[in-house]
């Protein structure tokens, strides 16, 4: 069985390859990998929970602010995230919700501070198993 995501060095930046049955599932696990890249999951607790809601014009514009709004969420609200469930998704619009709780320097130990998902070689592939996703952050 194929892991749900890959990181990979780029130049400066860092990156994930996300896989996914169902494109539901390649944007829970591109959340997800993302995510690690700042904190390990296992260190964050699911103690609070955030309505996410994006839209884009096609299926990468719209990872691409699927992500960036978790990103906003930890740039404000200091909001880290473990779990992440969607009630809908189409290829312009998202809607779900994200778990997990506020950062805190004494328990969660964080890697990397990610300032933005990059539109460098973003792309979503369908293959024979499902979904691929490229996503490159700016770190």
């Amino acid at each position: 069985m194929r892991k749900p995501y890959e990181v990979f060095e780029h130049t400066a930046d860092i990156g994930i390859h996300a896989y996914g049955s169902t494109l539901e599932e390649l944007f829970v696990h591109a959340a997800e990998g993302m995510e690690s890249l700042m904190v390990a999951p296992e260190q964050v607790r699911v103690t609070t929970t955030r309505q996410i809601s994006v839209e884009g014009h096609d299926p990468v514009s719209l990872l691409i602010s699927w992500l960036n709004e978790l990103i906003f969420l930890f740039d404000t609200e200091y909001l880290l995230f473990r779990t992440f469930t969607l009630e809908v998704i189409s290829e312009t619009q998202v809607r779900g919700r994200a778990d997990g709780e506020v950062y805190d320097r004494q328990r969660h130990d964080l890697s990397s501070a990610i300032k933005a998902v990059t539109w460098h070689e973003a792309a979503i592939t369908q293959t024979a198993e499902g979904y691929q996703a490229r996503i490159i952050f700016d770190i």
